[in-house]
C-alpha cells in the first residue's frame, strides 16, 4: 500500500505546502514545533477539510484532486481518526460509544471487541458516561471506538498528550501490537522525542507548513541543521546479545566488529531487536582508552563533522559504525583535544545513560 499527497492550503497567516509519497507499513511519524502543520495536514488528509490546492492518493483510491474537481468526504475515507481531545458522544454510555463504530466499519483490520475492551482495561468503564472519566481513560475509549471501524488507515493527532503514565503505556503497547500482528499503518501526530523514539520506523520533520526532513529516525536524529529537538540526541538499532543477571546488565550489538553498547538492566530477551536512544550531553571523548573507571562502554568513533556556530558548547558528530553520535563538549575541550574531521577516538558513555 501507498500513500501520496500533494497539497497546498493556505490560512490568513499559514501556508501549508507539502508532498509525500509514503509506503504505508508501520508508524509514520509527523512531527515538528506547534502551528508547523502536523495537524492542518491531518485535517486534510481526513477529509474534514477540503485542500485549497492539490492531490490526495491512498492504494488505487483518489481522495482528492483539485484539478478535476474530485473531493471523498470523511465518511467515504477507509480511515481512523482520533483527536487529542478524544470527541467522545457525552450522552452515550462508554460501551454505547464503541458500538457506535458498527454502522461504519471498513475494510481494513478486524480485531476482537473484547479482547480490544480487555487490553486498554475498558470492562470496568462500560456503563460510564464521558464526563465520568479522566483523560487517559477517555483516549483510551476514543482509541477503540477508531479501531472497532476496521479502518485501512489509522491517524492520530497527539493521542498521548496530557495523559496519565498508565493509559500511555497501555495505548504504546497497543500501537506496537498492531504492527506486528496486523501491519495496521499509522499516521502519527505528535512533538513529543520520546514517543517518536518508541513508535516510529518513519519520521516527517515539518517546519513552517513545509517538510525540512524525512526518512528513518535513526539516520535522521543526531544530524545538525535539520530541527533543534533532533540534533541532541542519537538513536542506534541493534541486537540484544548477552544479559549479565549478576550485575543487571545488557549487552547489545549495533555494529559489526566493534564492541556491544551496555545497558542496564535485564528486562531484554537475547536475540531481540531494539532502539537505542543517547543524548548528546551524556557522551564524552577521549583520546585513547581509560582505565580504572566506572564507564561501562568505551566505544572506538571517528569525527566526521565539528559545528560550533554561537554556541557555549560545540556539538561534535562522530560516527560509530553505520551511526552518527553528536556529542556536546566546551569549547576548552575542543581546543584541547585538537579535534579534526576523520581523526579516531574514543566516545564514553554510562550505561544508566542510554534509553531503551
Amino acid at each position: 500500500m501507498s500513500l501520496s499527497l500533494s497539497l497546498r492550503h493556505r490560512y490568513a497567516d499559514f501556508e501549508l505546502d507539502v508532498q509525500l509519497q509514503l509506503a504505508t507499513e508501520g508508524i509514520t511519524a509527523l512531527f515538528g514545533p506547534s502551528g508547523c502543520g502536523k495537524s492542518t495536514l491531518l485535517r486534510l488528509l481526513s477529509g474534514l477539510e477540503q485542500a485549497q490546492q492539490g492531490q490526495i492518493h491512498f492504494c488505487d483510491e483518489c481522495w482528492q484532486d483539485s484539478q478535476h474537481d474530485l473531493f471523498t468526504p470523511a465518511n467515504r475515507r477507509d480511515i481512523g481518526l482520533v483527536f487529542q481531545d478524544a470527541r467522545l458522544f457525552p450522552h452515550l454510555s462508554v460501551r454505547d460509544n464503541l458500538s457506535f463504530a458498527a454502522p461504519y466499519r471498513r475494510g481494513g483490520v478486524q480485531l476482537d471487541e473484547r479482547e480490544l475492551v480487555e487490553r486498554l482495561r475498558l470492562a470496568p468503564l462500560l456503563t460510564q458516561k464521558p464526563d465520568t472519566l479522566s483523560g487517559g481513560q477517555k483516549q483510551r475509549v476514543a482509541l477503540a471506538r477508531a479501531l472497532l471501524s476496521r479502518p485501512r488507515l489509522l491517524l492520530l493527532d497527539e493521542p498521548l498528550s496530557a495523559l496519565d503514565g498508565e493509559s500511555r503505556r497501555l495505548i504504546m503497547d497497543l500501537l506496537e501490537q498492531l504492527q506486528r500482528q496486523h501491519r495496521l499503518p499509522i499516521l502519527y501526530v505528535t512533538h513529543a522525542v520520546d514517543e517518536v523514539l518508541r513508535l516510529a520506523n518513519h519520521l516527517v520533520c515539518l517546519q513552517e507548513g513545509k517538510v525540512v526532513a524525512e526518512g528513518d529516525p535513526v539516520q535522521l536524529f543526531g544530524r545538525q541543521g535539520i530541527m533543534p529537538q533532533l540534533g541532541n540526541r542519537a538513536l542506534l538499532r541493534g541486537r540484544v546479545i548477552q544479559l549479565d543477571p549478576d550485575d543487571r546488565m545488557t549487552a547489545i550489538a549495533c555494529a559489526d566488529g566493534l564492541p556491544p553498547i551496555w545497558i542496564a538492566g535485564t528486562a531484554h530477551t537475547p536475540g531481540t531487536r531494539v532502539t537505542l536512544s543517547l543524548q548528546a550531553e551524556d557522551i564524552a571523548l577521549s583520546l585513547q582508552p581509560l582505565r580504572g573507571t566506572s564507564l561501562q562502554n568505551q566505544l572506538p568513533v571517528e569525527v566526521v563533522a565539528i559545528e560550533q556556530a554561537d554556541s557555549d558548547r560545540p556539538c561534535v558528530q562522530v560516527r560509530f559504525g553505520t551511526h552518527l553520535l553528536p556529542v556536546s563538549i566546551s569549547h576548552r575541550a575542543l581546543k584541547e583535544l585538537e579535534l579534526h574531521s576523520g581523526q579516531r577516538l574514543w566516545a564514553l558513555i554510562k550505561s544508566v545513560a542510554v534509553e531503551c
